[in-house]
């Protein structure tokens, strides 16, 4: 610490450091800018960096990147619409012809029904509608989620094809007619919804939940089309068959022959697709049962969406039954009216549900989501319940039909969407299980408990009666939809609705 150097460093005695590059500058005292110290200043590159920084923020903005929102539990991706329905023509097709052969059938069908055996035979037919929903989705529960999707709907298309040529060769030879007349009204009934069913659970099998948002609409778009060409069938038909002298009855041959096709070719063309194969677990029928009722209990919210379900159908499907009751009074026992008249009242219905499928249904479900648009239902259930109370006091068939097309606008469009998005959250090993009883459930609880309720009507004969205690039933469901609607964030976070298979990477072509 003695003498010092000329220099006056006083860190004159550390190794001098040598520097591949030489700085022409002089030394420069540490406390200058950044940016003019020399190479051997272990911390330029930070004044350096900044330099380009402060460059670049002259000459351009820096891009924000654009963060897209994404679904609870998904990622979401930008995918090629039109692979998506590539993948889904199949589907769609098989739709389409199904509806088509069940409409024309059901339309066929209650006319004759009625012109057969009145308006009372409803009483009779609702329930065993709803009892033959329960049997056959208990028939199909157990192995339905087990064995390949597309075998199991390959023996239901040929058992329903079978059972249709049983009736009608019974009604061309005169054999119980009126029995086998009914027989071909649930027939339709079933193949308007446990078929459908199936084909649902193949498209939840194949697209995940962000795909089915994008493609679900679509498909129910091709429903209508099925829908329409059955309806337009079964309202020009009476005219046209009538010129050829030819049996409105001979439109029922159309059903057993779709569902043969269906049989062969829809398993063909789906061989080798994303096609569930089913858990391969065999399992018993308290164990099946438990497997999905236990998924809905598991998730609050299935409850309560289960419980509305139910009352909204309880007094929807009463509305429908009022319908055809009030209809058949009012027009009597022609069957080429009733005919025109029940297909040309659907067909209004389907326009209009077509209107707010390719209009409105995409917004709505953006703006109020899945949840929001289940409530939807239970609201048009009270409003029709209330048109048709004044429509069948004054015994105008115009209000009537003003009010089931109430009931059906949501009906068949934007509760379909919602539903169809809400069963793509759970598990391929429990969904058409669980289908069964959040869709066929309410269904077949509304054919048996409206016949009691429109009994009342025939006992008083005063059928605004019974539309009344539709209403109020169907009110009953508002509050718990509400409860969905509060619970389902929540209930998104629920480990059961975790889907085992992974996102699939999707096609961009």
């Amino acid at each position: 610490m003695g003498e010092t150097d000329e220099s006056g460093d006083v860190w004159d005695f550390l190794p001098k450091r040598t520097s591949e590059q030489k700085s022409s500058a002089p030394d420069i005292p540490v406390s200058n800018k950044p940016g003019t110290s020399s190479s051997d200043d272990a911390w330029d590159f930070l004044a350096t960096r900044k330099a380009e920084v402060q460059a670049r923020g002259d000459e351009a903005t820096v891009p924000e990147a654009v963060i897209e929102r994404r679904e609870h539990g998904e990622f979401r991706a930008e995918m090629g619409g039109a692979s998506l329905k590539r993948r889904a023509i199949p589907m769609a097709v098989a739709l389409a012809a199904i509806f088509f052969a069940g409409f024309v059938t059901e339309v066929v069908a209650s006319s004759q029904m009625i012109a057969l055996a009145g308006t009372q035979s409803l009483l009779y037919i609702y329930p065993l509608g709803g009892l033959g929903l329960v049997l056959l989705g208990l028939a199909q529960f157990r192995f339905v989620d087990q064995a390949a999707r597309l075998r199991v709907l390959r023996y239901v298309s040929l058992a329903y094809a079978l059972v249709f040529v049983i009736a009608l060769v019974c009604i061309s030879a005169g054999v119980t007619p009126i029995i086998a007349t009914g027989l071909i009204w649930l027939l339709a009934d079933q193949l308007n919804f446990l078929v459908p069913l199936l084909i649902w659970s193949l498209a939840g099998d194949e697209f995940n939940v962000a795909e089915g948002q994008k493609i679900f609409g679509w498909l129910v778009a091709w429903t209508y089309v099925g829908q329409f060409l059955g309806l337009g069938v079964a309202f020009v038909s009476p005219s046209l068959l009538k010129n050829l002298d030819v049996s409105l009855t001979s439109l029922l041959v159309i059903s057993p022959i779709v569902c043969i096709g269906i049989a062969i070719w829809l398993p063909r063309v789906l061989r080798g697709s994303h096609a569930a194969l089913g858990t391969a677990k065999a399992e018993s029928y308290p164990e099946s049962f438990k497997s999905a009722w236990g998924f809905i209990t598991g998730v609050p919210i299935w409850r309560y969406l289960l419980s509305a379900s139910m009352l909204s159908f309880v007094g929807g499907t009463t509305i429908v039954m009022g319908f055809s009751v009030g209809v058949g009074d009012i027009i009597g026992r022609d069957a080429q009216e009733l005919q025109v008249v029940f297909a040309g009242a659907w067909l209004i219905g389907l326009a209009g549900c077509l209107a707010i499928q390719y209009f409105f249904a995409e917004r709505i479900a953006g703006k109020i989501g899945i949840p929001g648009t289940l409530i939807l239902l239970p609201i048009a259930a009270v409003i029709a319940g209330i048109v048709m109370t004044v429509g069948a006091a004054m015994g105008s068939v115009a209000v009537i039909i003003v009010a089931i097309t109430i009931w059906r606008l949501p009906r068949w469009s934007l509760d379909e969407n919602a539903r169809r998005g809400a069963l793509a959250l759970v598990p391929d090993e429990r969904r058409t299980r669980v289908s069964f009883i959040i869709d066929l459930l309410p269904v077949a609880t509304g054919l048996i408990l409206a016949a009691p309720i429109v009994a009342i009507g025939f006992a008083f004969d005063r059928f605004w009666i019974s539309s009344i205690i539709a209403t109020l039933i169907a009110a009953a469901a508002i509050p718990l939809s509400i409860k969905v609607i509060k619970g389902w964030e929540d209930s998104l976070m629920n480990w059961r609705l975790r889907r085992r298979k992974q996102n699939r990477t999707l096609d961009f072509g």
